[in-house]
């Protein structure tokens, strides 16, 4: 007998959006973007394709309001804690990076999908897609904390507008390093995951000091707290605080590597 298909929910539409993304986020992340359809979203969600199509013309675009939606909340989380901040301009600024960052470790199953799909050297349309989709939010915020630290007389940039897009353009940059620390992780190796990601941004933070014509040091991106708490969640398993960075884990990642950057897999990459 045939499970029987969910009662369709009368909601006013900006709710039916919403549950048409946390259905397909829910499916993208238990079987993978390659092995979900459209039919299987309304199914699982109870919608017409009518409900469907009246939002979203193609499972693509579900992708880039996920990836829109996931930026605006974790600016919003780094919007609160910069209106908390004590101090000035680059206070602020790294009040909002910590925020947003918090966000991030705090709801890494939000963003699981997206990593998957960043690691994966075949989907550089999809990528594009989730670029676009992020950028009209996240450039503005950029964009407004620099003109505050510009009138605040705490940054001298060159053009405030090329700097927010340069900025913008290093964080998009991030995927392969999120997918090596992912594997790392996955592979036993959290320590050295913690580390490279956490390199990464410490790369990224002095370059930000200098586009803002700040003092080394200035802009703190990495919180390692953070990091090994979004990790954790990413690969779903427990940290493990010591080092094991040897020839098995090297084993591991070169032999896992194809799993761990395949989206459309259901396998798991090898934990330990």
């Amino acid at each position: 007998m045939k499970n029987a298909r969910p009662k369709r929910l009368r909601l006013d539409p900006e709710k039916r959006r919403e549950a048409i993304l946390d259905t397909a986020q829910a499916l993208f992340r238990a079987q993978g973007w390659d092995n979900v359809s459209v039919a299987d979203i309304l199914d699982a969600a109870g919608l017409s394709k009518g409900g469907f199509y009246h939002h979203f013309s193609a499972k693509e675009d579900l992708l880039s309001a996920l990836a829109q939606r996931v930026a605006e909340r974790a600016l919003t989380a780094g919007d609160k804690a910069r209106r908390n901040a004590e101090g000035g301009a680059v206070a602020r600024l790294n009040a909002f990076l910590a925020g947003s960052m918090r966000w991030q470790a705090e709801n890494a199953e939000e963003i699981r999908v997206l990593i998957d799909i960043l690691a994966h050297p075949g989907n550089d349309l999809l990528v594009q897609r989730m670029t676009h989709a992020t950028r009209g939010a996240v450039v503005p915020e950029l964009l407004a904390l620099i003109g505050d630290g510009v009138a605040d007389g705490a940054f001298d940039v060159v053009d405030a507008g090329v700097t927010a897009e340069i900025i913008f353009k290093l964080t998009q940059e991030r995927g392969p390093v999120w997918a090596d620390a992912v594997a790392r992780a996955s592979c036993g190796d959290f320590e050295g995951a913690v580390e490279r990601l956490g390199a990464r941004l410490r790369v990224e933070g002095a370059a930000c000091d200098r586009l803002l014509g700040l003092s080394p040091g200035s802009v703190v991106l990495s919180h390692p707290a953070n990091i090994r708490r979004l990790l954790t969640g990413l690969i779903n398993v427990k940290a493990d605080p010591s080092p094991k960075r040897n020839a098995s884990v090297e084993a591991c990642l070169s032999e896992d590597a194809p799993r761990t950057r395949t989206v459309g897999s259901t396998k798991s990459p090898r934990r330990r």
